[in-house]
């Protein structure tokens, strides 16, 4: 099946939806490093690699790689070309996210707490932390700064760097296709 196909499955594709931003885009500098550009289906870039991501179920294709996501009470269940790579969960939460490893190790857990995100590894050592900062969100390393959304947990899925890009990119339009079927009757 091609990727059109697929995607064709997902329903009709978003034209302008003033309720969601046009694109979210986190730099470094004058650099951009990523951007998520919501509707359905969502489209992620992560350096030269772009998702055009539906849902959900999850559905994408990269190059000759087709990605995938299965949609069950302990999260979202990654596949790579049918291999199980990564779950993600929790789905839709306002407060928190995670990618975990198939053994269920976290590659990188995300929570929301008292105004900032903070990001762990899976020794739950504090690697980023992101804050509102000047009508952006700040990430603590001083130089990435992520707009478009005043989401910290999607922020914090595109401007830090502790997960495959492809796996982000997949976490980032999850949560912006969850939240837009939340939106839709």
């Amino acid at each position: 099946m091609s990727l059109a196909a697929a995607l064709g499955c997902q329903g009709k594709a978003d034209s302008a939806d003033p309720t969601l931003p046009q694109m979210i885009e986190a730099r470094e500098g004058g650099s951009l490093l990523a951007s998520v550009r919501p509707g359905r289906p969502c489209r992620a870039t992560i350096g030269p690699n772009e998702m055009i991501v539906g849902g959900p179920p999850l559905v994408s294709q990269l190059g000759d790689t087709r990605w995938t996501g299965e949609t069950t009470k302990t999260g979202t269940l990654v596949s790579r070309d049918g291999v199980f790579v990564a779950r993600m969960f929790p789905v839709g939460d306002a407060a928190a996210a995670g990618i975990y490893d198939p053994t269920g190790v976290a590659m990188e857990r995300i929570a929301l707490e008292a105004g900032k995100v903070t990001v762990t590894d899976a020794s739950s050592r504090i690697t980023h932390t992101l804050v509102v900062k000047d009508k952006a969100i700040a990430v603590d390393d001083g130089k990435t700064t992520i707009t478009g959304t005043d989401d910290l947990v999607l922020a914090a899925l595109i401007g830090t760097t502790d997960v495959a890009p492809e796996l982000r990119m997949l976490a980032a339009c999850e949560r912006v296709l969850v939240q837009r079927h939340k939106q839709v009757p």
